[in-house]
């Protein structure tokens, strides 16, 4: 009986042991049930025959480092935005840091010209180019980039660092195009503004907005989204 225990319980409950304090302290897997961060993490489709993905979040990075622009972080929403967002009291929300505390974000329509100032809004830029998700046509096929050219119109979301004078383009190359504008407050000391990759169709900060609910208090961030670990066709590390 020693035998057994020694050779075989010890060994089990050590691992279990070892696996329940690394999954408290380290790393932890969530399931995401939505599209909001599509296509950088995938939600189940419509037709409900394509798994959603399983991403890997770190607890312990930001006790090594501060929250930076882009990370994309799994976090508690607020009672306000959970309201928006008509969500369960336990989901956790993953979104893309947009804010940082003194960050002022906006999202404008802007037309692409020649005459445009910025080389990124001329025809041929960086930024004439409206990327889109078909409906009920997640996957690879359901992404389409979109040139544009003179006279058409597109929403990019700018941002104005703590300390800086001009607001530049926020450019997430995985990033849906928006199709609104918002302009938020400057984000408060100790808080974040977060969206969506997923612009169009992402419960985020845009619509919490309106709850006076836009901004997410740093202390309620789990950790920093690094890798989806399934499915295995999925597996990749999260930019």
């Amino acid at each position: 009986m020693r035998k057994v225990i020694k050779d075989l319980i010890l060994p089990v409950a050590v691992a279990v042991t070892l696996a329940f304090v690394i999954q408290a302290s380290i790393a932890k897997p969530y399931e995401i049930p939505t599209n909001s961060m599509y296509p950088a993490i995938q939600g189940a489709n419509s037709t409900g025959d394509r798994a959603p993905d399983r991403v890997i979040a770190n607890r312990v990075i930001y006790k090594l480092r501060d929250i930076s622009r882009g990370d994309v972080v799994v976090f508690d929403p607020t009672a306000g935005a959970r309201a928006a967002c008509s969500e369960p009291g336990d989901v956790p929300f993953v979104k893309r840091v947009i804010g940082l505390p003194g960050d002022t974000v906006t999202v404008k329509k802007v037309t692409i010209s020649q005459s445009n100032p910025d080389p990124a809004l001329r025809p041929g830029g960086a930024l004439a180019m409206r990327r889109m998700a078909e409906p009920n046509s997640y996957g690879p096929d359901g992404v389409r980039d979109e040139p544009l050219g003179e006279g058409d119109v597109t929403y990019v979301t700018y941002v104005k660092k703590a300390g800086e004078a001009k607001a530049q383009p926020l450019v997430v190359d995985s990033a849906i195009t928006p199709d609104y504008e918002a302009t938020f407050p400057t984000v408060p000391p100790d808080q974040i503004l977060v969206l969506g990759d997923n612009r169009p169709g992402s419960c985020d900060a845009h619509v919490w907005l309106e709850r006076d609910a836009e901004f997410t208090p740093q202390s309620n961030v789990i950790g920093q989204a690094e890798m989806i670990y399934w499915p295995i066709s999925r597996v990749r590390f999260l930019s």
